[in-house]
Parts: C-alpha cells; structure tokens; sequence
C-alpha cells in the first residue's frame, strides 16, 4: 500500500488513512484534487493579465473579512506635491493604512435665494450654504493661538500642515505667512468664497457630507479647531482618511450648543473613539500644547478689542479641550523623520531638573559632535512673517461686525 502512494505525501497519508481497498479510491481522488488545482492556477493566471483577478480577490477578501493591499494611483505620490493630480484615489478600510492617492472633491451644493431666506444664521455665517454648513463668525478668538502656532513649528519641526475645517483661514494664513508647505479643507461655499487666503489655491472646498476626500500625500500635522462637533459620527469615514495622512493631529473639540453641534462629547469619548481608528493619544503633548495656548491669555491682540472678549489673545478651545494624537503610520515614514525637532547636544540643567541643549556641532566640542543635515532643522520664524500675517488680518476681519 505504501509503494501505491507515492504521488505524494499526502496521497500517501490518505492511502494509509483509508486502508484496504479503499487507499487506491484516496489516491485517484487526490490526483483528480491535483489536477483541478493545476486547472485553476491557470485560470487565475489568464485573470491576472486581464485585471480581473484583483477585483475577484477584493470581493472574495471582504466577504471574509481580510483586508488587502491599496494601490496608489495614476499622479498620487506619497513624495510629491500636498495637491497630486490624481483622479481617483484608494481608501484602505483598515485604520492603520494610509489612504493612497488623492480623492475628488465633492464642493458643497448651494441652496437657493428663498431657502437661505428662511434660515436664520444669527452671528455664523454659511450664506446659501446646507444647514449643516457655516458656523464661522466674523473672527473667533478663542481658536487664535500663535504661541502654540511657534511650539509646532520650533518643537514638533511640523513644515507641512493641512487646516480641516479653516473657515475663513484665520489659522491657514498663520501657517502661509510663517512658511509652512499649507492646506486647507472648508466645506461651507461662503467660507471659501470669503477667504483671507493671499493664495485661495491652497483651499479645497469639500462637504465630507457627501463623501470622503484626502490630498495627495503624508503631511506632518492636522489642524482642526471647531471642526469635529459638527460632523455627524456616521461622516467620521469621509475626514478620517485625512487624519490618517498625518503625523500629529490637534483637535478641539466643542463642550457647549452651537450651530450644527451634532457631536458634543468630554475629551475621553474623542480619545476612545480616535484610538480605534487608530490613531494614539499623548497626553504629555495634548498638556505641552494647552500650557503653550494659556501663555497666550498674556499677549495682546493687534488688532485691538474683540467686543466682549477683551484686548488680548485667549484661546479657549486649544486651552481647555485640544487633545494631540500621534499617526505611527506617518511619523514612522522617513520623510517625517525630521519631527520632533528639539536640539540634541546637552547643555546643562536647570534647578528644576530640565535639560538645555543646544544644535550639535556649535560651541567648545562642536568639532566633536555630528550634525543633522539642514533637513531636521525647524523652520526658522521671524518678526516679518508676524507681521505679514497681522497685515491679512487687518484687511480681512471687521471687529464691529463681531458684536
């Protein structure tokens, strides 16, 4: 029985197993088995060529519940421009993947003269926007925060940011002026359409209602300010993607009422609910950041009083509710490297156990020590770009209209 199983060894096993006459009834079965296999590794093969075979493993994969592989394609690359040229786009449905591409913007769809008519917006603006649109005003103070602007750029080395959910690009003109690789997503046509972005192309008008959209490559950070109360958990599908082209992402999100709040949660729903998209909450980070935003309660504001709120800057939302998450996906990508962009070469302590340190290869064992290529530098900020940033602000915000 043994020497009538050799086709192979599990021919052998079945042989063995059956016993008898019915051994030679396991051999011809396992032949028959080889021979149907051969037949359908040829088939898949002619599939393949023809592209079939991807789409026949794609609905097989999500029938059982495995995750496969996305392609990028044709223009998006994950080392080119924020803004690819790429028509379509791959969403991975597993959380740690990065959406590959770039997806098509849906702009909001406007509503007509007789419906805005009836909507009473009060203070927000979104004028012949869906009402689940707007929510801006003329200036929000309590989301201005250029001290934790600084820390981004000096601290963390972010040098490419995408605002979500800018508004009228109060924020986003920060990050243009001060010399960030800068984008923005708005879904409220009025928004856009009364921008104070020197470069409205830096803008993409999506209503993540409709559908989900992310750019063209990683970026080191998300800004979000005032964003996430007003998308209906069963959206998260449509913004996440972008979060998840990231490598930090700071998030507000609202404690009280407001236009469209749909979502308003306590920091550990946010928390938990981010992590099983996931994305990993810092606490030292989320604390570093708020610490910075209250140093802002001590500065004024150039351009004078905000009726009802004062002379000075005070950042609410980023003092009292933004959490800082952590993208391991991106952050772990080469091109991200440079984050993280506190100098290296220690210095001394302070009374306080702090560790000062300095950029390596300067000072009296400068000569001794390597030096990071000018890549993993920050960006270097200046009076001018505070300046210019003022400037846009002046010409764009009317204080007497935020009474």
């Amino acid at each position: 029985m043994a020497s009538s199983g050799k086709v192979n060894g599990t021919a052998t096993a079945a042989v063995v197993a059956g016993g008898g006459g019915g051994g030679m009834v396991s051999v011809r079965a396992v032949i028959l088995l080889l021979a149907l296999t051969n037949l359908l590794v040829y088939q898949f093969a002619t599939l393949k060529k023809s592209g079939a075979a991807s789409d026949l493993l794609n609905v097989a994969s999500r029938s059982i519940g495995i995750a496969t592989p996305t392609t990028a394609t044709a223009g998006g690359s994950e080392t080119g421009s924020i803004r690819g040229t790429a028509s379509s786009a791959s969403a991975s449905r597993h959380a740690l993947e990065i959406p590959q591409g770039e997806a098509v913007a849906l702009p909001s769809v406007r509503i007509s003269e007789e419906e805005t008519a009836k909507v009473d917006r009060k203070i927000y603006g979104g004028a012949g926007d869906k009402k689940h649109l707007g929510g801006f005003t003329e200036i929000d103070i309590h989301g201005i925060a250029p001290t934790v602007w600084e820390d981004m750029v000096q601290y963390f080395g972010i040098k490419s940011i995408i605002d979500v959910g800018c508004g009228r690009g109060i924020s986003t003109s920060w990050f243009v002026t001060h010399g960030l690789d800068t984008l923005c997503a708005e879904g409220s046509h009025d928004a856009v359409k009364r921008t104070m972005l020197p470069d409205p192309s830096v803008i993409t008008e999506h209503d993540f209602s409709r559908g989900p959209w992310w750019p063209s490559r990683t970026l080191d950070a998300v800004w979000s300010v005032e964003f996430l109360e007003h998308v209906g958990r069963n959206y998260h599908q449509n913004y996440i993607p972008i979060f998840r082209k990231a490598a930090f992402i700071f998030v507000t999100s609202s404690r009280w009422g407001g236009w469209h709040h749909v979502e308003v949660h306590p920091d550990e729903w946010w928390i938990e609910k981010y992590r099983s998209y996931g994305l990993i909450f810092s606490e030292s980070l989320t604390k570093r950041v708020r610490a910075k935003a209250l140093q802002d309660k001590q500065i004024s504001f150039p351009l004078g009083e905000v009726p009802g709120q004062g002379t000075n800057f005070n950042p609410q939302h980023v003092y009292t509710s933004m959490k800082v998450f952590i993208n391991p996906a991106v952050a772990s990508l080469p091109e991200h490297q440079h984050l993280f962009a506190e100098h290296g070469c220690y210095v001394d302590r302070t009374k306080e156990g702090k560790i000062v340190n300095r950029v390596c290869g300067e000072g009296r064992h400068g000569g001794m020590e390597s030096v990071l290529p000018q890549g993993y530098m920050p960006l270097e900020l200046t009076e001018e770009q505070d300046k210019a940033w003022v400037d846009i602000l002046k010409a764009n915000i009317n204080l007497t209209a935020s009474k």
